[in-house]
């Protein structure tokens, strides 16, 4: 017993351990060191296809279920954004074994997990005003360089509901213009 409750500790100190333990990822060198950045603010830019939206998947779920009564948002420049960012999440929920899934989601649905523990990851539309509203302890905005009006979105929006829970930002984009936030 005393070694499962230091393997749990090690999963959740650890969210390279997990990744690989739980979702079956073998992260890169370069993914790892992203999911075991603390920083609250962090801009990942990275060529396309280098997996950058997979480790920040990763590293969503590692929160959620490490971190109990904890909200995670995911938002894109569009909707269909957002939603391949939950489908990348749900796909790496589905790799865990049956008795584990069951045990640490309540409900699945196409823009919202559930946990047990009471946290949730939520998929929403880059739109200043459906943002509004929510008290996030992790926000995760995919294709930033993208994003219309990204700079009301982040110093409106996005830092203030951080702000309360000094919560994390994580921002990813494939690079895109000088114009933007970003």
């Amino acid at each position: 017993m005393d070694r499962l409750c230091e393997i749990a500790e090690e999963l959740r100190e650890d969210p390279v351990l997990f990744a690989k333990t739980l979702l079956g990822f073998e992260p890169k060198p370069y993914q790892a060191e992203l999911l075991r950045d603390n920083s609250k603010r962090i801009a990942v830019r990275m060529c396309r296809q280098a997996g950058k939206s997979t480790t920040i998947a990763v590293k969503a779920i590692w929160f959620a279920v490490t971190h109990p009564r904890t909200l995670t948002l995911i938002v894109s420049a569009s909707m269909r954004q957002s939603m391949i960012m939950m489908d990348k999440v749900q796909e790496l929920l589905g790799r865990m074994p049956r008795p584990l899934q069951r045990l640490l989601i309540a409900k699945m649905q196409r823009t919202v997990v559930r946990f047990r523990n009471g946290s949730q990851i939520v998929a929403l539309p880059c739109s200043v005003h459906l943002l509004r509203g929510y008290t996030a302890h992790l926000v995760l905005v995919d294709e930033a360089a993208f994003v219309r009006d990204d700079e009301d979105l982040f110093y409106n929006v996005l830092y203030p509901m951080l702000s309360t829970t000094d919560g994390t930002l994580i921002v990813s984009s494939t690079p895109w213009g000088t114009d933007s936030v970003f």
